[in-house]
């Protein structure tokens, strides 16, 4: 006998229903640890460091943490040490994105064929970007170390100078040069990157461009840079990020010095040197925002491939 269909029908939706809730239901019990993990660690210490940037917190003045408004956002951009530490940042951003992108996508292109020892080449490229940032500005200390670094013995042994060399004397080449430490541990993820954007491109249109006539370099001009614009987004955004937060290979080459301090070092002082949390925590987050306005920008101008 053929029941009703509007009762099975209805039946039917009341058991999808169900599923769905019990789906849901067990979506959320799976996520909640996750959720509670990211609200204790990322999430409270985010809106407590927006509020304390709002209070007066200098305890080396007895801050009472009382609300002051934008006070401490005015005070850090008066200040003459944070136009000074901003110049410089922006001198550890262009110097390292630059280099980043140009050698990341020269290593990108030579691992993108097959050839023999290529595990090897990903095992020696992985090692830098494994290594802490500290580890990483220890052992180039050695060698730009003034006294007795493999930098100045190689260059006397080859006649190339007869004197010492303090590298980090000059600002111009002291950026330049914790730049290049920068890129040391960063290179190994933009080429990765670079990689999987590259991998991800069909090889038929690279036969199909040999037939019309192209040649290497009008393929890579008018195919590869275009089709990698959304690999290309990502590797400027997570560079120019890592370039904002420099602050372990400086603190570790140079030290606290004015004329290499970047805003994460003018954070650190203002905020564990001078005592004041309020300045400090206003600091980080105008760079918060500065990082934020570059990674928009470039992910809507290149976040997406060409026609």
């Amino acid at each position: 006998m053929v029941g009703d269909p509007g009762k099975n029908g209805g039946g039917g939706r009341r058991v999808r229903r169900r599923r769905l809730r019990e789906q849901t239901t067990l979506g959320w019990a799976f996520s909640s640890p996750v959720l509670l993990i990211i609200g204790v660690l990322v999430l409270y210490p985010l809106i407590r460091g927006l509020l304390m940037s709002f209070q007066s917190l200098d305890l080396s003045s007895g801050g009472d943490g009382s609300f002051v408004g934008l006070r401490n956002y005015s005070a850090v951009l008066r200040d003459p040490q944070t136009e000074a530490a901003a110049l410089h940042t922006l001198g550890y951003v262009g110097c390292a994105v630059v280099i980043e992108i140009v050698a990341g996508l020269m290593v990108a292109l030579a691992l993108n064929r097959p050839f023999r020892g290529r595990g090897l080449v990903f095992a020696a490229l992985i090692l830098p970007w494994a290594l802490p940032r500290v580890v990483s500005g220890v052992l180039w200390s050695r060698i730009f170390n003034p006294d007795s670094g493999l930098l100045n013995s190689a260059l006397i042994q080859l006649h190339l100078t007869h004197t010492n060399h303090a590298w980090f004397d000059n600002p111009y080449a002291a950026i330049f040069l914790i730049s290049l430490v920068h890129v040391w541990g960063v290179l190994p993820l933009t080429t990765l990157i670079l990689l999987a954007g590259l991998q991800g491109i069909p090889a038929n249109i690279y036969a199909a461009a040999e037939l019309d006539g192209a040649g290497a370099v009008r393929q890579f001009r008018t195919m590869t840079l275009p089709l990698l614009r959304p690999a290309l987004g990502i590797a400027l955004t997570t560079g120019t990020i890592a370039a904002f937060a420099i602050f372990d290979e400086i603190y570790v080459l140079a030290g606290s010095a004015y004329s290499t301090r970047s805003v994460m070092t003018q954070v650190y002082l203002t905020t564990f040197s001078g005592g004041d949390f309020g300045q400090g925590s206003a600091l980080a987050y105008l760079l918060t925002l500065a990082t934020a306005v570059f990674g928009i920008a470039y992910v809507r101008r290149l976040g997406r491939a060409a026609p």
